[in-house]
């Protein structure tokens, strides 16, 4: 039975370990990831800050002037 070895690590010249492709992948992503959560907050924030949606949803007055809802449909 043939026995399994651990991969072969590459140590370059100042004597640390290099990354293998896949945690140079997985640190990417985990990159990509905060970069996108914090894009996605700052737009927020600034969509927030910029808009009104109060005033937006108030500016139209009472849509059936008074007569309840029922008059909509008369």
């Amino acid at each position: 039975m043939a026995r399994r070895h651990a991969p072969t690590r590459i140590i370059d010249v100042s004597g640390r370990r290099r990354l293998t492709r896949s945690e140079k992948i997985g640190i990417g992503s985990l990159a990509t990831a905060l970069a996108l959560t914090a894009v996605g907050v700052v737009a927020g924030i600034l969509i927030d800050r910029l808009l009104s949606f109060d005033d937006a949803l108030d500016a139209g007055g009472e849509w059936d002037e008074g007569g309840g809802v029922g008059t909509r449909w008369e």
